[in-house]
């Protein structure tokens, strides 16, 4: 029996971060006979009869070493029914599990995607025999053991709405990801100062939600920008989404705005590419796709407000859309992962 044990810190449909995660799972069981999954936090879910959830017990309010030991008391109740781990992002699973894991002759890979690299993922490196990344700037370890697979993105879920340019006048502008500096937002609030002082009718929404306390702080200026801006009616703070609810915002949005520059690929790009956004981005790796005239290499808002005028008329769907298809639809990364996985 071909099996499989995945490791992953939430299995949850309604998950804002992690609720993707479900449909890599669909796929991986048309390959496996068999999955066990491993999680922090199970939730509400819908997945096919030969894939079981296990909670760790952080959402039973277990203390983490309780966590530890229901890993290993698993991992070893389960040993007849895997013959590989797949380890989802949380290296330091790794890090405890692999001598385990080792003792019962399984393989062990890590995917991670991020461009943060810390001790415990140099330590993992050592213990795992395979490593998948969606670019190569979303692992920064030299390794052999580094396998560059592409994004997994739902393209059946992500598609774009053929009714949409009958259904909006105004431009509806879109920018999803955590409430924090590094995602740039004060410039896409003072872009839509310039362009609405240009005279266009436009809508913002940003969605997602500040984590730490320094975040809701600058989540909290945003808020008075627009206001001393005048701009309440047209910036919406909609707050966490559920990642199955996303397409719908996708969809029903002309541009797609991503300000962030942590250099490792944002999911969020390939989704909105997928919708039929037109994508502005400054993200390091989408300037390896993206055509020139979309692509952010100034950092202020004068120039955001610039390339926002340039290419909001202008039809990049198919295009963006045939790119995430070809290259980081969900049915393709799992068979690039599993003719490597044992």
């Amino acid at each position: 029996m071909r099996g499989l044990l995945i490791i992953t810190k939430s299995i949850d449909d309604d998950d804002q971060l992690l609720g993707f995660f479900i449909s890599w799972i669909k796929e991986f069981a048309k390959k496996y006979e068999k999955i066990n999954i491993l999680c922090l936090e199970k939730g509400n879910f819908n997945l096919p009869d030969n894939v079981k959830v296990y909670s760790l017990g952080k959402d039973r309010g277990l203390p983490k070493i309780l966590w530890l030991l229901n890993l290993y008391k698993m991992s070893w109740e389960c040993r007849k029914e895997y013959q590989s781990v797949f380890v989802h992002m949380s290296a330091i699973y790794v890090v405890v599990g692999a001598w385990l894991w080792s003792f019962l002759g399984k393989d062990v890979y890590l995917w991670y995607a991020h461009k943060t690299i810390t001790w415990k993922h140099r330590v993992a490196e050592k213990f795992v025999d395979g490593i998948f990344a969606s670019t190569p700037q979303g692992f920064r370890l030299k390794t052999p053991k580094l396998n560059i697979v592409g994004q997994g993105i739902d393209t059946s879920l992500f598609v774009p709405n053929p009714n949409f340019k009958t259904q909006n006048s105004k431009l509806k502008i879109l920018s999803v990801g955590r409430i924090s500096r590094i995602k740039n937002y004060n410039n896409l609030v003072e872009a839509m100062k310039i362009i609405r002082d240009k005279g266009i009718d436009f809508e913002l929404d940003i969605i997602g939600a500040p984590v730490y306390e320094e975040e809701k702080e600058y989540e909290r200026e945003l808020k008075e920008k627009v206001e001393d801006f005048g701009l309440e009616s047209s910036v919406k703070f909609i707050g966490k989404i559920a990642n199955k609810d996303l397409p719908e915002y996708y969809s029903s949005h002309r541009i797609y705005i991503n300000l962030s520059q942590t250099g490792s690929l944002d999911k969020t790009i390939l989704e909105a590419m997928a919708s039929g956004c037109i994508v502005l981005s400054s993200n390091d790796s989408a300037r390896e796709f993206l055509p020139e005239e979309l692509i952010l290499r100034e950092d202020n808002p004068d120039y955001l407000a610039k390339k926002i005028m340039e290419v909001k008329d202008r039809d990049y769907g198919n295009e963006l859309r045939q790119y995430v298809t070809d290259n980081h639809s969900v049915d393709k990364l799992i068979d690039k992962i599993t003719k490597i996985i044992k």
